[in-house]
């Protein structure tokens, strides 16, 4: 059994339910190098969170949490949500990957939507969805909302210093 270690979480398969058949059927995997389904990130022996899948590429990760009515997507809460793609980010920068997503698929759902902030999107999009990444560096975030911000103020001196700040940090992360 395969287990990766991004600190200080642990991912570990778990038991694959018969209801994720036509998920997996769906699941567009041209993009990437590996798959990992059922996977349990635990902290202290203690597990934190599950996702469906786990997709990567040489720079980028992607995590999916799949729910086979829209009933049981009605049921996750935005908050969980949230809570789920900070953890996504997290483990995507232990594990050394620059970027990430982290997308909820809903069997039966009409049309793409979002909650707490994540893509939702129905289960016959998946075959075709292409992952728009994010960066995994929460300094990048930062300093990407600053950047904005001195550029409306007109200070694009400071602005150019701080893109140099970005390229330096982007490299150091290559």
């Amino acid at each position: 059994m395969i287990e990766l270690s991004s600190e200080p979480y642990v991912l570990k398969p778990r038991e694959t339910p018969l209801s994720e058949a036509d998920f997996r059927l769906h699941l567009n995997i041209g993009w990437c190098r590996g798959v990992l389904f059922n996977v349990v990130a635990m902290k202290n022996a203690i597990a934190v969170v599950e996702y469906d899948a786990l997709l990567w590429s040489d720079d980028s990760a992607m995590f999916v949490e799949y729910k086979d009515s829209v009933a049981a997507y009605k049921a996750l809460s935005s908050r969980r949500v949230q809570q789920m793609n900070s953890l996504a980010k997290n483990i995507s920068r232990g594990l050394g990957y620059k970027s990430f997503v982290f997308i909820v698929v809903v069997k039966g759902l009409e049309e793409k939507t979002s909650k707490g902030g994540v893509e939702v999107l129905p289960l016959y999009y998946l075959g075709s969805y292409q992952p728009n990444f994010i960066s995994s560096m929460a300094e990048l975030e930062y300093l990407d909302k600053m950047i904005a911000k001195y550029s409306r103020e007109g200070e694009l001196d400071f602005v150019r210093e701080l893109e140099k700040l970005r390229k330096i940090l982007e490299m150091e992360q290559s």
